[in-house]
């Protein structure tokens, strides 16, 4: 199956007889899929864009390219092992232990597969906004920044004016410079873009 244009595609690597109900089960969750039968062919074509998730199945190189997908995107990509016949406890905690966020039997029921992966997948989703929103804070100013968390507190402009001693007209155009920047409309969801993204304003 192929990859959307917008990027937001599951990798699967695992044999024949599962891999289309791999992409069957994640097209539940709006994705498409780049799928492999070996673990080599899917490192040969990695893309620069991280996939949502990665299902890998063991018994095809799944560990190893584990390893090579957290060197290549970094450790929140979030990776499933999968098997068919490793699925002792002792080797679901070596999967765990080599960096696997989660580990499934092949058997297991389809909608807890699916909810696990959801759960991931979710997870990921609201990191990276929170890195796309801190990002955007990133480009404000020292005083852009103390204007923004003054009014997070809840103070008006003229307040704000009396806080940092500036005129309210200077208050005024801080707003509208950081709303720009930060690509919102209102005061309001500029507060809400820096409660997103978890950082400090000040």
């Amino acid at each position: 199956m192929g990859v959307d244009g917008d990027g937001t595609y599951a990798l699967v690597v695992a044999g024949d007889h599962v891999r289309d109900d791999y992409s069957r089960l994640l097209s539940r969750l709006g994705l498409s899929t780049q799928s492999f039968t070996r673990a080599a062919d899917a490192s040969d074509s990695l893309r620069d864009l991280p996939p949502l998730v990665a299902i890998l199945e063991v018994e095809d190189g799944g560990c190893e390219l584990l390893r090579e997908l957290r060197d290549r995107y970094g450790p929140d990509l979030p990776v499933v092992l999968v098997s068919a016949e490793r699925v002792a406890p002792a080797d679901v905690v070596a999967g765990l232990l080599v960096g696997a966020d989660d580990y499934a039997s092949e058997s297991m029921d389809a909608d807890e597969f699916v909810a696990r992966v959801r759960r991931l997948v979710d997870r990921t989703r609201r990191n990276g906004h929170a890195t796309a929103d801190l990002r955007r804070l990133t480009a404000l100013t020292d005083r852009e920044r103390q204007v923004l968390a003054l009014i997070a507190e809840g103070r008006s402009q003229k307040q704000v004016a009396s806080t940092l001693g500036i005129s309210v007209k200077t208050v005024g155009a801080h707003v509208q410079n950081l709303l720009v920047k930060l690509g919102v409309h209102t005061r309001v969801e500029a507060v809400a873009l820096a409660v997103r993204a978890g950082a400090s304003t000040t």
